[in-house]
């Protein structure tokens, strides 16, 4: 079955009514787009409303589901740790009872960042609504590019590094390998010592940071490479009576505090879910959705191909 024009047009005018009709639907779609941004703009408010500063905040439980290495809870209020206590019971270094100092609240940069990529979502939305001509195609498809790379960076930033060690979930009870990225940042700022009671010893590394919505504390246990291993030690690891614990960093060095040094132990623990990061997961993949398919379609219309972009 085929559908025609009666009484026929000729091309040229075929043409013209072709065009008017798409130009007609692009301008509809350009006016529906302003209720999308306020729409948007509601939704980015929500999400930034889940991180603001509001006690009692979120208290997770941060522990090795079917060992003593870890166990303990923090409580995180906006973009930092307020409250916490922590028992490590590692395998290369001795037992160590740590509460959080809460004059030195820690800081969870992760989140600071997600905020600062709201912030910037908020003005790219009132930029588009306010300022520049609304019924410019062109402009608008800019500015919902520029919002959808926003978005993307801000559900990266949520979703976290990929890892290889595995992780012990505090929530599911069970071990999880992941990929890893080339980039660690641990040695690069590390925690303040004085944000624990009692300080944090220079032979014990801990960093916080986000995956999949929720918190990851890694816990290393370091030596200095100017320290000679222990004779007896080398010996019980070349003749097998004593393993070297295995993980990724193991073969490598790290410049911390301006010292070099090796990783002896890592212990990677994913904390309970956290309510208000998960929603906030939630909300903001259904505005990448609705961003990306609003872009899509004043693409189609605009006659902007894959291939144009």
């Amino acid at each position: 079955m085929s559908t025609a024009v009666w009484p026929p047009l000729a091309p040229d005018a075929l043409k013209q009514v072709e065009d008017d009709s798409t130009a007609r639907e692009l301008a509809w779609l350009l006016d529906s787009l302003q209720e999308t941004l306020a729409s948007l703009k509601s939704g980015l408010e929500e999400c930034y409303a889940l991180l603001a500063p509001i006690e009692p905040g979120s208290t997770l439980v941060i522990s090795s589901p079917r060992s003593e290495s870890i166990k303990g809870h923090i409580t995180r209020v906006g973009t930092r740790i307020v409250k916490g206590t922590l028992a490590l019971r590692l395998r290369t270094h001795a037992p160590l009872n740590l509460s959080l100092n809460t004059t030195h609240p820690l800081l969870l940069t992760p989140l600071t960042t997600l905020r600062t990529l709201l912030n910037q979502s908020l003005d790219m939305v009132a930029i588009t609504r306010w300022t520049g001509d609304r019924h410019s195609a062109p402009f608008i498809s800019s500015q919902l590019h520029l919002l959808h790379s926003l978005l993307l960076e801000a559900l990266s930033v949520l979703k976290g590094p990929a890892l290889l060690t595995p992780i012990h979930s505090a929530s599911s009870g069970t071990s999880t390998p992941i990929p890893t990225p080339p980039g660690r940042a641990w040695f690069e700022s590390p925690v303040d010592p004085d944000t624990f009671t009692p300080p944090l010893p220079p032979t014990l590394s801990l960093h916080l940071t986000l995956l999949e919505s929720s918190l990851l504390l890694t816990c290393r246990v370091l030596e200095s490479t100017a320290v000679q291993p222990n004779p007896m030690s080398r010996f019980a690891l070349a003749i097998g009576a004593q393993r070297r614990l295995e993980h990724d960093e193991m073969d490598e060095v790290f410049l911390y505090r301006g010292d070099e040094v090796r990783v002896r132990e890592k212990v990677r623990v994913e904390g309970s879910a956290d309510p208000s990061l998960l929603s906030l997961g939630a909300k903001l993949g259904a505005l990448e959705r609705t961003v990306a398919e609003r872009r899509k379609g004043l693409e189609v219309l605009m006659g902007v191909g894959e291939e144009d972009e």
